[in-house]
């Protein structure tokens, strides 16, 4: 994982188009949000630069759509973002199941709710 950054600079920092998942942050210090892309992980901060309370980010490439959705559902178990109501979306159907015993987060998100 790199960052933090400055999410209004994201383009000097992720400037290849490939998979991957990021962390937002409104202070650089805790997550706010774990999200990810399959195709374009620079694509999808672009979507967050402007019009967000977000400042920071953090993020890593990943080699497939099944690897990204992997990080992403680890950090959003890991650092507990603030703003995921369920995990991030393309976590739970790409084949990554979720480690944590009881979490209604995932259950939730496995039923449809």
């Amino acid at each position: 994982m790199s960052g933090p950054y400055r999410l209004r600079l994201f383009h000097l920092f992720v400037n290849r188009r490939s998979a991957g998942a990021f962390i937002l942050s409104r202070n650089g210090r805790l997550a706010d949000f774990v999200g990810l892309s399959a195709d374009d992980v620079a694509s999808a901060l672009a979507r967050f630069r402007n019009g967000s309370r977000y400042r920071y980010f953090w993020y890593a490439y990943a080699r497939s759509p099944t690897e990204a959705a992997s990080l992403a559902g680890y950090w959003y178990h890991r650092y507990r973002p603030t703003d995921n109501v369920v995990p991030p979306e393309g976590t739970v159907h790409s084949g990554w199941r979720c480690s944590i015993a009881g979490c209604s987060a995932c259950a939730l998100t496995l039923t449809g709710r």
